[in-house]
């Protein structure tokens, strides 16, 4: 561990906040590649038609180039054949771009993404209105379009150069709403810039489109058949009279887009190995095919694409539109010129009134939030430079304008001023924002970032008390441990004049369990025993395992399952996400950090030096630790119920022949994630600390009653696990193939086993010795995460069944809260599945063969299902089946 001077824990894990913005990161340097070379393209363009060789630059660009088939003739001149034919491709990564965010990017998440959307519609709507302003009385008005987009390349390669040096959330914020801005800019470019329809060629064009689509599903992935077809595509929109740049971008929305599929990445790798163990032509081809279909055609074309367009395609665009005469005369008739005061006023003004209404609007309606650490003056300076409208603007210029040039260098003036007006008021902004936002010597911010929120944050003590102490902490610090003594001596000194707040930041670099103990604390947050879990976390430092947790959880008086739920499916791994990302821009490098009235303190923080802070603001990888002990600090015995006999007394007499279990039961699905697959490398690395054993039917990898057992993955063949084995009333709790695990939590218990493993198909698995588990766990913490995930979803599948009863309900319902408060009279387990959690509800509700008018459904420990049971049906239930 690291330690400051002023006994902190040095955030070792800040380079895997500044690791997880870094595709981002490579990203901006392209784009801010691109502009730099944008500017350049512009400024040779302006300097060769002022030129005394200006004359050229018309002559060059209206050069004609035509393509002859037969007899059929495509005649265009240069400046068209870049517009109509090679901007095709800009937009084409455009589509692939949206396309990627609406399937796996920030705009799957949809609150998440309100905010931004909202602020691109009324950033698209808002400019329109102020040029219509200007140019109501003229021919000109159609025009609006040129200012409702800003050109992404151009913007975040601006921000790069202008913007504030730390927060990533402003870098995410303007990329989603520029994707959800290129999305409006397309659809008024085909709803509003297209003349002359022809039905004839626009049906070819569709045709065209549908046998792509055909091409997937006839499971094509190479890209000679589909660049035939898109050529075709193209043409016949070229003839239909929408404009054919659009074909780039609806070819780009039909691409597939996915995930990499883990099966087509490990069928790639077996391929690849095959080729590596014997090189021939046929094995090269496999491998190389395998390889294309695991990754989606979307990501594939976006990467060969990107760069061209970014560094020839858009740069030759810029060097074809943006020769403007800036003769005597044309600058004068621009400054008086409605149309450019329109342009400028538009993208200037009207871009940033318009991305700051709409993102007041979403907050205020509630429809998402903004990400802490994302300031009102970092907002409206990001917003001043979205008025960079360049590409897209240019483009629109010369469709709108088409014949009149006079109004059309009008308008390229007013985009060029525009776009270095806006830069420079961006830029502006920012360092407004700087000058308001105090920063120590090392250039970090000294304010709270965002202020305290009573409705978000953990408080404790009046929310409106006059004295605040904010505490950025750790739960695997030492530091922070010590420093609980000298809060809670505060707390004792001031009383209800203090609010103490804990926001989470775990580093785990040096700290390996304390991200996931920071999501405990919020996944008891969300059952309203925060700081009753905050206090046992610190109170037992050595003691943050997974099982512990759950131990901790029950303690504290929480719903085990469901607290193994959410800690098992990442379910608050945001929320403390949100937490790390306003440390950052709080300038926080260590734990634990104070903040006293709104500002980081410096130095000791004994309890002496915080008090009299307080007053003058008043006046203005680590190893898998051992085995837990079952000994439990002020709790009487262990608190998780024990998961053997769950049943109670009445465990039936094991029967002279062992019932069985059928050879062909299926696969259990993976729920929650808690039967992933391994993937060879995991494998490996099992194996070298493990061995292989031949399995056949009727053999146990492990029994109940044994003391203990090893982990074990399935390599092939299956694997049931079964409880009461041998009995006549066995249950089948799930069954195991190819490349899963096996094992709970208790696999680093000293606790009875309580499941039995059986085979009940012939295969091989990897034993590793629970002991040799440690090293596995140091030589890949991604396994070890792996592994914990699931064994605690594997926990909250057990204590569910465990339960006496499950009611599947809402927790609104006041029937759901009377079965539940029936069951608590009655000294049964009951496990309360709530549909308006995480549970996927319309599977759930498919699985039991329910409706919702049959809500809450009642299922007894036998199987029976209830259908929203008066309390006596629920009784009659158990006493007739017990």
């Amino acid at each position: 561990m690291t330690v400051t001077a002023d006994r902190q824990s040095a955030p070792g894990g800040r380079g895997g906040l500044l690791a997880r913005v870094a595709p981002l990161r490579r990203r901006l340097r392209t784009e801010a590649g691109s502009a730099g070379l944008l500017l350049v393209a512009t400024v040779v363009a302006l300097l060769w038609v002022n030129s005394p060789f200006g004359a050229g630059y018309d002559a060059f660009w209206h050069t004609e180039f035509a393509v002859r088939v037969g007899g059929t003739e495509l005649a265009l001149d240069l400046q068209h054949w870049v517009n109509d034919g090679l901007m095709v491709f800009f937009f084409f990564v455009v589509g692939l771009d949206v396309k990627r965010e609406l399937v796996m990017g920030e705009l799957t998440d949809r609150r998440r993404a309100a905010v931004p959307a909202l602020a691109a519609v009324t950033g698209l709507a808002v400019p329109a209105l102020v040029y219509v302003a200007f140019t109501l009385d003229s021919e000109a008005v159609s025009a609006w379009g040129v200012v409702i987009s800003t050109d992404t390349a151009f913007l975040l390669g601006v921000l790069a150069l202008v913007g504030p040096a730390c927060p990533a959330q402003l870098r995410v914020f303007l990329l989603t709403l520029a994707i959800a801005d290129d999305v409006g800019a397309l659809t008024v470019i085909a709803l509003f810039y297209t003349e002359d329809l022809a039905l004839g060629p626009l049906a070819l064009a569709v045709l065209g489109l549908g046998l792509m689509i055909g091409l997937r599903y006839l499971r094509v992935w190479r890209g000679p058949a589909y660049l035939v077809l898109a050529l075709a595509v193209w043409v016949a929109m070229y003839a239909s009279g929408v404009h054919p740049t659009l074909a780039g971008v609806v070819i780009a929305l039909f691409t597939p887009a996915y995930p990499a599929r883990r099966e087509e990445v490990e069928d790639a790798a077996r391929r690849t190995r095959a080729y590596q163990q014997s090189p021939n032509p046929a094995f090269a081809r496999a491998a190389r095919l395998s390889i294309d279909r695991s990754v989606s055609a979307s990501e594939r074309l976006q990467q060969l694409w990107q760069p061209w367009t970014s560094y020839v395609i858009v740069p030759v665009f810029a060097l074809a539109n943006a020769g403007v005469a800036l003769t005597g005369e044309t600058l004068r008739a621009a400054l008086t010129s409605p149309v450019t005061i329109g342009v400028v006023a538009g993208l200037v003004l009207g871009k940033l009134a318009g991305i700051l209404i709409g993102t007041g609007l979403a907050v205020r309606l509630r429809l998402g939030e903004l990400a802490p650490g994302l300031g009102g003056l970092q907002l409206a300076g990001g917003a001043a430079l979205s008025g960079i409208g360049f590409t897209i603007s240019l483009f629109i210029v010369d469709l709108a304008f088409d014949g009149d040039e006079r109004l059309a260098d009008q308008a390229r003036v007013g985009v060029l001023a525009a776009s270095v007006l806006a830069a420079l008021l961006g830029w502006a902004l920012f360092r407004l924002a700087d000058r308001r936002r105090p920063a120590d010597a090392a250039g970090r911010s000294v304010l709270l970032d965002p202020p305290v929120d009573p409705s978000r944050d953990h408080v404790r003590g009046p929310v409106d008390a006059p004295l605040t102490l904010v505490e950025y902490g750790d739960f695997e610090c030492p530091f922070c441990g010590r420093a609980t003594g000298a809060v809670e001596e505060l707390r004792e000194r001031f009383g209800d004049r203090l609010r103490y707040v804990f926001r989470h930041v775990p580093l785990v670099d040096v700290h390996p369990h304390a991200e996931l103990a920071a999501e405990a604390a919020e996944a008891a947050a969300a059952q309203g025993r925060f700081w009753e879990m905050h206090d046992r976390l610190f109170s037992a430092q050595d003691r943050l395992l997974p099982q512990d947790l759950l131990e901790h959880a029950a303690a504290v008086g929480l719903d085990v399952q469901r607290f193994a739920r959410d800690l098992g499916s990442s379910r608050y791994a945001r929320r403390v996400q949100e937490d790390v990302d306003s440390a950052e821009a709080s300038g926080v490098e260590g734990t634990p950090t104070f903040f006293i009235g709104g500002r980081r303190h410096t130095g000791p923080y004994d309890a002496d030096t915080l008090a009299a802070e307080l007053l003058a603001t008043a006046d203005g990888d680590g190893d898998w630790p051992r085995r837990p002990s079952p000994a439990d600090d002020g709790a009487a015995g262990r608190a998780l119920p024990m998961l053997g006999p769950r049943r109670g007394a009445d465990q039936r007499a094991a029967v002279d022949a062992a019932a069985t279990v059928p050879a062909d039961l299926p696969e259990t699905p993976d729920r929650d994630g808690a039967f992933p697959r391994l993937t060879d490398e995991q494998l490996a690395l099992l194996e070298r600390h493990g061995s292989r054993r031949r399995c056949e039917p009727g053999d146990t990898l492990f029994r109940e009653g044994d003391p203990g057992y090893d982990f074990h993955v399935v390599l092939s063949g299956a694997v049931a696990i079964v409880e009461d084995h041998g009995r006549a009333d066995q249950r089948v709790i799930s069954v195991h193939g190819q490349r899963r695990f096996l094992g709970e939590l208790d696999l680093f218990s000293d606790d009875p086993v309580s499941l039995t493993a059986l085979v009940i198909r012939p295969g091989e698995v990897i034993r590793v010795p629970d002991d040799r588990m440690h090293d596995v766990f140091r030589s890949d913490r991604a396994l070890k995460e792996l592994v914990l995930r699931a064994f605690l979803v594997r926990r909250s599948m057990l204590l569910e069944l465990a339960a006496d009863l499950r009611i599947v309900g809402r927790a609104g319902s006041p029937d759901s809260r009377r079965l539940q408060q029936y069951a608590s009279a009655r000294r049964l387990t009951a496990a309360f599945v709530d549909l308006d959690g995480s549970v996927d509800d319309a599977a759930l509700l498919a699985e039991l063969g329910v409706a919702e008018a049959d809500l809450p459904v009642v299922v007894w420990r036998r199987g029976e299902l209830l259908r929203n049971p008066t309390d006596a049906e629920v009784t009659a239930a158990i006493e007739g089946r017990d």
